[in-house]
């Protein structure tokens, strides 16, 4: 009988970041809890939300999923791994220089990295991954999620990468399969996205808008049609004029028609906007449009927590010294800020002169004491204005600010950087 060549200290089960940190007596399991419900409720990774809770800073997470890529690849013990992470936070180092310091030798088997299965499969070319690699140790965010949001690779490839992944490192495929099954469904996806333009065509109809939203059977739709045709109407006014469906309800898919066909909300977000239609017997002969329904449930992300999420909150703002009672106070003038310079658009400007004098003495009291610091959070305001827009997801905004930190662009040529929102 062949022998599993996989070393015997292994499962194939390493536990979930949170699960690892309270192992490791970093995090406790109340926090970890509080994250999770978080994490769920603001659309994001666990280890942003622990940052939120000021549970982890960026440098421990990184250290942390270090930690769990290599007992993931079976490479080294998780007693090794608990040690090595209690010498990261007593000297403050690298997880790896932890493990030289301890003694401990990574295993010589392969390993098996999301970026390496993109590259050989030619999904990402190495430029791109190195690019992205730096994005998600700047913002946090995994690998595979950076990818996707920057729309590199689709989501549905990306989804396959990590299914093989754990299927190699489980040793019930070999790395050759893993890289032909996903080079294979790279293929596939890019023969579908060839004609996904005109199946999105299709599928925004007014008609097929209305009646996946609930507001009209599809029967009724193929007789306004038909009534449509013979008499020269659009489809809408045949609709309005047999009484099937309310003028505001025409008027609001045709929004959400637009507004989708224009990258400016996803297909499911135009259609859950849709259903809320049928909830709302008040008052029936409204004929509002899609401005006056009520406005879809939105993330709670505060500004000054964005702040937080991008490590633009000064380490000399005594927050650590501040009661929790002040604590909160901090908060709201960061939100204050965010107010002014959503007001005044200042979002670009260069430091110091050009930032709005309202902005500048808010920014101070909350510790923003230098030019650098100031135009840090200009562009941290444009990015969460984005997200506060609808324009951008929360991790997408996260990215938008690191490329803008990066590369000190103009920002307005960020606006068209991202794909539409998928929800």
């Amino acid at each position: 009988m062949q022998q599993d060549p996989r070393p015997k200290f292994m499962d194939n089960s390493t536990p979930p970041i949170g699960e690892l940190l309270v192992q490791w007596q970093l995090v406790s399991e109340k926090d970890r809890n509080a994250a999770l419900t978080d994490a769920r409720k603001l659309s994001l990774p666990l280890g942003l939300a622990l940052r939120l809770h000021g549970a982890v800073d960026l440098e421990l997470l990184h250290n942390a999923v270090t930690a769990q890529a290599l007992l993931r690849d079976s490479v080294i013990l998780p007693q090794h791994a608990r040690e090595a992470m209690a010498v990261v936070i007593r000297k403050r180092i690298q997880f790896n220089l932890a493990l030289d310091l301890l003694g401990i030798e990574v295993g010589s088997k392969k390993r098996c990295r999301l970026g390496e299965l993109l590259i050989e499969s030619e999904t990402l070319n190495r430029e791109l991954l190195k690019s992205h690699l730096a994005c998600a140790k700047a913002t946090g965010l995994p690998l595979g999620r950076v990818v996707c949001n920057l729309a590199d690779v689709p989501k549905d490839v990306i989804d396959m990468a990590l299914k093989v992944q754990a299927q190699v490192r489980a040793g019930t495929m070999s790395r050759e399969e893993a890289i032909n099954q996903l080079y294979s469904a790279r293929r596939s996806n890019a023969v579908i996205s060839n004609v996904s333009h005109s199946l999105m065509e299709q599928r925004t109809q007014l008609g097929q808008l209305l009646s996946m939203a609930g507001l009209i059977s599809e029967k009724d739709v193929e007789y306004a049609l038909i009534m449509s045709s013979a008499e020269g109407k659009f489809l809408g006014e045949a609709l309005t004029s047999l009484s099937l469906i309310k003028p505001y309800e025409v008027h609001a898919a045709l929004e959400v028609q637009h507004m989708i066909r224009s990258n400016k909300i996803s297909f499911n977000q135009g259609l859950n906007q849709l259903k809320k239609l049928l909830s709302n017997k008040e008052d029936e002969d409204r004929t509002g449009t899609l401005h006056q329904m009520p406005a879809m449930e939105k993330s709670t992300v505060t500004f000054s927590s964005f702040l937080k999420l991008i490590n633009c909150i000064p380490k000399s703002d005594g927050r650590k010294n501040q009661t929790d009672e002040q604590r909160p106070e901090l908060d709201a003038q960061l939100d204050e800020a965010w107010q002014e310079l959503r007001t005044n658009f200042f979002f670009a400007a260069p430091p110091d002169d050009r930032i709005h004098p309202n902005v500048k003495e808010i920014l101070q009291r909350s510790g923003f004491l230098t030019d650098k610091q100031m135009t840090s959070v200009q562009r941290a305001a444009m990015a969460y204005r984005f997200f506060r827009d609808d324009r951008l997801t929360i991790e997408q905004a996260l990215i938008q600010y690191h490329r803008m930190q990066v590369e000190d662009s103009n920002p307005s040529t960020w606006q068209t950087a991202f794909p539409q929102l998928n929800v």
